[in-house]
């Protein structure tokens, strides 16, 4: 009779583990839909801070990142924080964005978008925001069918393996 009481313990404990870690993984897909929508986000600010105010890429990128959470920002302020020490930019874009859990590709395309903030004319630099803000667009869109197909089909089997836990064990 314990030990029957026990495995139905022990199944529900490893049922809770399984969702636990189907839960990070929907986790993981919903923080990498956020970082690009974020992305999106910086760069339309960008176009715009530019096009119109021509406001200082210091100012554009410490506003954006003024009372955020996640990734993108903390990126951002570390991209800034490496700038402001009279780092080289191409360092400094470097160091933010190899901290990034994102594929080698993806951090490849971060280090070029970091390190041409600020580097070329204007009307080039708007040219260019305007480019990553569709490329980051569409990375969010993608990144979003992901985190519904995927991230809500690892969550499914995740708690599928927890049930079939607890009916092994019970």
């Amino acid at each position: 009779m314990t030990a029957d009481i026990l495995r139905l313990i022990a199944g529900g404990l490893l049922a809770l583990v399984c969702c636990y870690g189907g839960v990070l993984v929907r986790r993981h897909y919903a923080e990498r839909e956020k970082f690009y929508a974020d992305a999106e986000a910086f760069a339309a600010r960008l176009v715009s801070e530019l096009g119109f105010a021509k406001t200082p890429l210091p100012v554009i990128i410490a506003g954006f990142a003024e009372g955020k959470k996640g990734a993108f920002a903390e990126m951002l302020g570390r991209f800034a924080a490496s700038l402001s020490l009279a780092g080289e930019r191409g360092k400094a874009a470097s160091s933010a964005a190899d901290a990034l859990k994102l594929k080698a590709e993806e951090k490849k395309e971060m280090k070029e978008f970091l390190s041409a903030l600020g580097k070329t004319s204007l009307a080039d630099q708007l040219d260019a925001a305007a480019h990553w803000k569709e490329t980051f667009g569409g990375k969010r869109a993608k990144c979003a069918e992901e985190t519904k197909r995927l991230g809500g089909m690892y969550f499914k089997l995740a708690v599928l393996l927890g049930i079939a836990l607890i009916v092994v064990l019970a």
